[in-house]
């Protein structure tokens, strides 16, 4: 019980130090509004990068299953032809398809990973500039009432 009270008198003292030095007293549901505001936002982030990142997987998968069509039917032209001049003609369009394919592919889903990113953190931007002009508001003495 000695312990609590002594508890009690620094914790008294310290905010009677601040009244004495006439300090402004934070204001506590600000504070705490703030909190669930910076909150909603990396909520919000998080969202936004998870949709891009559900995008980029299902693009992904598009790809995959038109590199698989174009494979399937790359073998049924092997299959079909015994003239080797033919096949290798087939052989080295395929290829060159392949790695324009494989160009293209990479700088969409780049283009689409550089989106999500971007409007994640713009989210985070937005709401960083919000808490610095209330801190900004409460250091000057204005008040959103």
């Amino acid at each position: 019980m000695a312990e609590k009270k002594s508890t009690d008198d620094l914790v008294s003292m310290f905010m009677n130090f601040g009244k004495d030095m006439k300090l402004p007293s934070p204001d506590l549901e600000a504070l705490v509004e703030r909190h669930k505001k910076n909150l909603q936002a990396l909520d919000t982030a998080a969202k936004t990068a998870g949709s891009g990142a559900n995008s980029i997987a299902a693009r992904q998968r598009e790809m995959v299953q038109e590199a698989l069509s174009e494979i399937s039917a790359m073998t049924e032209k092997v299959k079909g032809g015994s003239d080797p001049q033919a096949l290798m003609a087939a052989q080295a369009d395929f290829a060159k398809r392949s790695f324009e394919t494989a160009i293209k592919n990479t700088s969409e889903i780049a283009g689409l990973a550089q989106q999500s990113s971007s409007e994640a953190f713009k989210v985070l931007q937005q709401n960083m500039q919000e808490t610095l002009e209330e801190v900004r508001k409460a250091m000057t003495g204005q008040t959103k009432k």
